[in-house]
């Protein structure tokens, strides 16, 4: 690593990015993943007839076999199911998902990929590993690893947050 240059939290010139009692890697995370998602937006808007509600649900449906309904599509992406309803109505209109009868549940119809939104969300998706890449691309393979494992700690921590809904100083 001789020659490569050493970032120090502190030295970054990125607004919001050194905040007195606000240095915490997880805060900066949550500043990473604005600005991230500030770019997909934009990015979305000048290449693609997409919004990025749209993208998540393509991008969550296109993984699950046989659909999915509402709800899980929610859940997988974090956000609540009203917008994945209103991301889904669009969809349709722009003939990339169409709604199948869920015999389990008639109240939450099953949601399926059409073979058009297959190929839009392919097209984005390359669009879109291209983008994590140039991200990513000052990192060696060994620091991808170390980060994605780093990440993963720190999700195992959400997950605890989340389904015992503890406070901070709560957790062991």
């Amino acid at each position: 690593m001789s020659g490569e240059r050493q970032y120090k939290p502190e030295e970054i010139e990125l607004p919001g990015w050194n905040l007195d009692q606000l240095n915490y890697p997880t805060f900066r995370m949550t500043l990473i993943a604005k600005i991230m998602d500030r770019l997909t937006i934009r990015n979305l808007a000048d290449v693609d007839d997409i919004t990025y509600a749209e993208w998540r649900v393509m991008a969550r449906l296109a993984t699950l076999e046989g659909g999915g309904t509402v709800r899980q599509v929610a859940e997988m992406a974090w956000v609540d199911r009203a917008e994945v309803s209103r991301a889904v109505s669009t969809l349709e209109q722009k003939g990339y998902t169409l709604r199948r009868e869920n015999p389990q549940d008639r109240r939450a119809p099953i949601l399926k990929m059409t073979e058009t939104g297959m190929e839009r969300y392919r097209a984005a998706l390359a669009q879109r590993q291209a983008f994590h890449e140039l991200l990513l691309a000052k990192l060696t393979n060994e620091e991808c690893t170390q980060l994605n494992e780093l990440l993963a700690k720190v999700g195992e921590q959400l997950v605890i947050l989340s389904q015992s809904r503890a406070q901070p100083d709560a957790i062991k």
